[in-house]
């Protein structure tokens, strides 16, 4: 499953530190590794996991920071651009090696 909250520009130094907090622990935003998207005065987090409990973790925890899940649209649109981004990654690293 994926799914992208969005969260306003002005709660970036609440988010960065709430991303910090605590990677280890067994459900924490170091080991979902969100992606991160900054789009005009708007901050997307895209999270995929098969796993509901990441999810319920990840709504919990915005709560803080007055995030909440993104519209329709804009959420289609950030999965598009993460997906996009990905297999631009993986076509430049096969160049690579060839």
């Amino acid at each position: 499953m994926e799914k992208v909250y969005k969260i306003g520009k002005d709660k970036k130094k609440q988010l960065d530190e709430l991303l910090a907090k605590d990677p280890y622990a067994p459900i924490s935003f170091g080991r979902i590794s969100p992606v991160v998207k900054e789009i005009e005065n708007d901050i997307f987090l895209y999270v995929k996991s098969e796993d509901n409990a990441v999810f319920k973790f990840v709504e919990e925890q915005l709560k803080t920071v007055e995030g909440a899940r993104a519209k329709e649209d804009e959420e289609k649109k950030i999965i598009d651009a993460v997906h996009q981004d990905e297999d631009a990654a993986a076509g430049g690293f096969g160049n690579i090696f060839g």
